[in-house]
């Protein structure tokens, strides 16, 4: 398996993994306009890791950098991976490269959200990550 920072000419190949994510989450599929324009903004403003095997992407992690007036910090957005890669460290090893990525920008913290009912949290807790804040929201 091969990891690696997308460039802009990784966009095409891509788009099939962004795709998979947005059935696989039943989120309402998304133009190729507005995934390229996300694609570029995280590339503006962070990183995508790619995880690739036989030429085809099996899992990607999208962060960016946030600064605010008050701290410079990491913040992983997305972390997917095919349905048959996972359980094995493909996650981690893409959250490696991330973390590498901020480590050379000088950023010291990274954050992910997570909903409370997200099987996932065991493995952000995994990798290290705390509950150092509590978010509340009302729908209305």
């Amino acid at each position: 398996m091969e990891l690696t920072l997308a460039t802009q000419e990784d966009f095409e190949q891509f788009l099939p993994i962004k795709e998979e994510f947005f059935r696989e989450y039943n989120i309402s599929k998304k133009s190729e306009k507005f995934i390229l324009e996300e694609f570029k903004e995280y590339l503006l403003k962070g990183a995508i890791v790619l995880a690739i095997e036989n030429r085809e992407i099996i899992g990607y992690l999208a962060g960016e950098i946030e600064d605010t007036p008050y701290e410079k910090f990491g913040y992983i957005s997305e972390v997917f991976v095919k349905k048959e890669y996972r359980g094995k460290g493909v996650s981690t090893k893409l959250k490696d490269i991330f973390l590498e990525f901020l480590r050379k920008k000088g950023i010291t913290i990274c954050r992910i959200e997570v909903n409370p009912d997200n099987p996932a949290q065991e493995v952000y807790k995994k990798w290290g990550f705390k509950i150092d804040k509590y978010r509340m929201s009302i729908k209305f």
